[in-house]
């Protein structure tokens, strides 16, 4: 019940941000991130998870390391600043059991099933609500693999397009 809650709380306060952020127009792209993401967590609801807002919060004052369990195709397009791959993270994930873990993909389905795995092995581990769809709402930076700023997100396949219009979706 809790947990329901709190995603109620953070569509809403998706909502409200976007709203201010950019407008009555992109609202419609607010709701449907919230409407997919939502789908993911009804699929994997022991998932914990946090917005974009609270990471930016949060994230200011304790140490998070970001996993991108997208595949190579859409890692290769734009990541996170700062994200490592899946792969890389299960070589090294023994090295990350004192730390935060945020975990994202397009929109949450992929990042809520390996955030319920890290969980189970006893990780502190969040899924993002919404995904990187949810980041680029909230004014988050995507970077390419070589580490320039880019307005390009792959964003899987065309149902998940729904990035504001400063950005270019790639599928």
């Amino acid at each position: 019940m809790i947990k329901k809650i709190i995603g109620t709380m953070t569509t809403g306060i998706l909502l409200l941000f976007c709203n201010i952020l950019v407008g009555n127009d992109n609202i419609t792209i607010a709701q449907r991130v919230a409407d997919l993401a939502d789908e993911c967590v009804q699929k994997y609801p022991a998932a914990n998870l946090i917005s974009a807002g609270e990471y930016f919060h949060k994230s200011r004052d304790k140490s998070w390391i970001i996993v991108d369990v997208r595949s190579k195709r859409e890692r290769n397009v734009s990541h996170i600043p700062n994200a490592i791959s899946k792969e890389l993270f299960e070589i090294q994930k023994t090295d990350f059991k004192e730390n935060l873990i945020l975990v994202y993909c397009t929109v949450g389905c992929r990042s809520g099933a390996y955030t319920e795995e890290l969980q189970k092995d006893r990780f502190n581990a969040f899924n993002l609500y919404g995904g990187i769809l949810a980041w680029a709402l909230e004014g988050g930076e995507f970077v390419t693999p070589e580490g320039r700023s880019t307005n390009r997100v792959h964003v899987y396949s065309k149902k998940w397009s729904v990035l504001p219009t400063a950005f270019e979706s790639v599928y």
